[in-house]
C-alpha cells in the first residue's frame, strides 16, 4: 500500500456508483493507499513516531469516522434504494441522473472530510517525519509503479 495518511472509515463503499466514482480529487474509498491503522502500526516505528504522536492520530481517525460514518452510511442507504427500483436492463437517464444528483454532495463531503483528517493527521508529524513519508511513498511507487498519486506532496 502506498506510504500516506490511512483513513479507513472510508473504506468499504461498494455498488454500481463504484469505488469513489464522483468523488475525484483521489478521494476514493481507500483515498490514502491503505486501510486504517497502518501509520499507527509500521510505519509507526519507520517514522519513529512517539506515544503521544500515536495517540493523537488515533483520536483524529476516530473523530473522522464518527464524522464519516453517517455520511457513509447515507450513501449506501441511497445506493441499495436505487438498486432496488432502478432496472439496469432498461436505461432511465433521468433517474441515473437524479441518482448522481443525489449522491454527488455525498461524495463531496467525503472528500472534505478526508482531506480535512489527512491534513489534521500530517500536522502531527514533524518535518524529519513528513520527509521521510514522502520518501517511503516515492520508494513504494517506484516498486509498484506510479499508482494513485494520493500521497503527500511538499
Amino acid at each position: 500500500a502506498a506510504v500516506v495518511v490511512p483513513v479507513a472509515v472510508l473504506a468499504g463503499m461498494h455498488g454500481s456508483m463504484g469505488r469513489g466514482m464522483g468523488m475525484g480529487f483521489g478521494m476514493g474509498p481507500d483515498a490514502f493507499g491503505f486501510r486504517g491503522g497502518f501509520l499507527l502500526g509500521r510505519m509507526a516505528d519507520k517514522l519513529g513516531l512517539s506515544d503521544d504522536q500515536k495517540a493523537q492520530i488515533k483520536t483524529i481517525l476516530q473523530n473522522a469516522k464518527a464524522t464519516i460514518q453517517p455520511i457513509r452510511d447515507e450513501i449506501r442507504a441511497n445506493q441499495q434504494a436505487f438498486q432496488a427500483k432502478y432496472n439496469p436492463a432498461q436505461f432511465d437517464e433521468t433517474a441515473v441522473k437524479a441518482q448522481i444528483d443525489l449522491q454527488t454532495p455525498l461524495f463531496q463531503q467525503l472528500a472534505l472530510e478526508a482531506a480535512r483528517t489527512r491534513a489534521k493527521v500530517l500536522s502531527v508529524l514533524t518535518p524529519a517525519q513528513l520527509q521521510q513519508l514522502q520518501q517511503l511513498r516515492q520508494q513504494f511507487q517506484g516498486r509498484h509503479g506510479a499508482g494513485s498519486g494520493t500521497g503527500p506532496t511538499k
